[in-house]
């Protein structure tokens, strides 16, 4: 503004001072009248040139203050969007907080639902070995019972034969001493002869006693024998019957804990169960290796099918001994957790077993009248598939195939197909079919235009992408 004042105020100074001039010229007047003129009119001019800037600033700062006013109004506005979106997103985090502790909780609830049952079962294995063993720990104090009232039936049945026995002997005595009384007073002709009957009859006596005891002290010894016998038998028969019965209740606590352990480990399931179950869930299934991708620090890629369905078991856990068993058919077990990325179902986390089973090796499916139909064709997702009749079209820089990396020679290629005016994408992938391989070999020397007939592993990456394990030129 200022670089337009200065010289309106100029020009206005130069009209002023010639109109001066004429006037006074006109008029006669003095030069010092006409300086006076002069520098009032340069005065009046300088006021009028401030008048202008005056308004010129208060109408640069009404335009200043009207473009803050629509910035503030811009800035309002895009801070109340910002609030909007950062309500949004923490709206959506804890709408998927919630989500993920209702299934952390739901699994928590299946996996504590299993444990009780198990535990239970447990529980009830063990009351019923314990009333057992209780039975048979009183079947055994049954029979120690028995054994020793025997025992000491037999040793009161001794020591009544003994009393008896001891009454006879009383009972002889006494007989001997009214015989001997008798005798003596009987005896009239001789001492002698009396004295001599007297001893024979005492003699006799004696020797009855003497067999009477020994024949009574053979039996008592043979009838506690017996009892000890009979104990002993007892003893032995109850101490197997223990030792059967804790053979028992070892063999079915270790079937209770086998249960448990069975009980509590993750079903097998069928692909339909499989395919049913939700994301990021836990998984156990049986399958077949159709191939494998390089193992690699402790990890290895598997290409899986079964007759009803396949799998691909990203970096599963595996020792490189492992590794080396899983040839094509090999029957495994895999558990891990079903996952998704970029529209691939996958099982990660995996751990894999090596099983007894006959093999299965798939043959490749004919999806060619599927090509387009995604919908359909995602079914049959991971299986071994075939395409035939599909022209090799060129890649964006014209070109049969492409490198992953340009630079790089020994990587996944890229290769391009048409179909009945359907386009899809499909690569080896190095890590299967790696430079030294047919089909790799056979990419690297397609032109456009080929027809070829392909097979391979149905990957899918945002729609079908085709993992090649073979490529031929189609018939003519």
């Amino acid at each position: 503004m200022k670089k337009f004042l200065t010289p309106a105020l100029a020009v206005i100074a130069v009209i002023a001072i010639v109109l001066c001039f004429v006037f006074a010229g006109q008029r006669g007047e003095k030069a010092e009248d006409v300086t006076a003129k002069i520098s009032k009119a340069v005065e009046d001019a300088k006021n009028a040139a401030a008048g202008e800037k005056d308004e010129a600033v208060a109408a640069a700062m009404a335009a200043a203050d009207e473009a803050v006013k629509a910035a503030q109004g811009q800035v309002d506005e895009l801070n109340t969007k910002l609030a909007d979106a950062e309500n949004a997103a923490k709206t959506a985090a804890e709408t998927a907080a919630k989500e993920k502790d209702d299934a952390l909780a739901a699994l928590k609830a299946e996996d504590e639902a299993a444990l009780k049952n198990a535990q239970e079962a447990a529980d009830k294995v063990k009351a019923e070995l314990e009333e057992k063993v209780a039975g048979l720990t009183k079947e055994v104090e049954d029979v120690k019972a028995a054994g020793e009232k025997a025992l000491a039936d037999a040793k009161a049945e001794a020591e009544k034969v003994q009393a008896e026995l001891q009454g006879k002997v009383d009972d002889l005595t006494k007989q001997l001493s009214d015989a001997a009384a008798t005798a003596k007073e009987a005896v009239t002709e001789t001492v002698e002869g009396a004295k001599e009957d007297v001893t024979e009859t005492v003699e006799g006596a004696k020797e009855a006693v003497a067999e009477t005891a020994a024949t009574a002290a053979e039996e008592v010894k043979e009838t506690v024998e017996e009892a000890k016998e009979t104990v002993e038998e007892t003893a032995a028969a109850a101490t197997e019957e223990v030792a059967a019965a804790a053979e028992e209740v070892k063999e079915t606590a270790e079937e209770a804990k086998e249960a448990v352990a069975e009980a509590a480990e993750e079903p097998v399931m069928t692909y339909a169960d499989y395919v049913a179950a939700e994301l990021d869930s836990k998984v156990h299934v049986e399958t077949y290796v159709q191939a494998t991708q390089s193992w690699w620090d402790g990890k290895i890629t598997i290409y899986a099918q079964s007759e009803d369905g396949a799998y691909f078991i990203y970096n599963a856990a595996c020792s490189e001994e492992d590794a080396a068993k899983l040839v094509p058919g090999t029957k495994i077990g895999v558990k891990g957790f079903k996952s998704e990325w970029s529209g691939e179902v996958e099982i990660t986390d995996a751990t894999i077993e090596i099983l007894e089973g006959d093999a299965f090796i798939a043959e490749a499916h004919d999806d060619t009248a599927l090509l387009g139909k995604d919908d359909e064709l995602i079914k049959h997702q991971n299986e071994k598939v075939a395409f035939k009749g599909l022209t090799v079209a060129a890649q964006d820089d014209g070109a049969a195939f492409n490198y992953k990396n340009a630079e790089n020679k020994t990587d996944d290629l890229y290769v391009r197909f048409t179909k009945d005016d359907v386009t899809v994408n499909f690569c080896v992938e190095f890590y299967l079919c790696n430079n030294d391989t047919e089909v790799y070999k056979a990419v690297e020397a397609l032109q456009v235009g080929d027809v070829v007939d392909i097979e391979g592993f149905l990957y899918w990456y945002n729609g079908a992408n085709v993992h090649l394990t073979a490529v031929t030129k189609a018939a003519e």
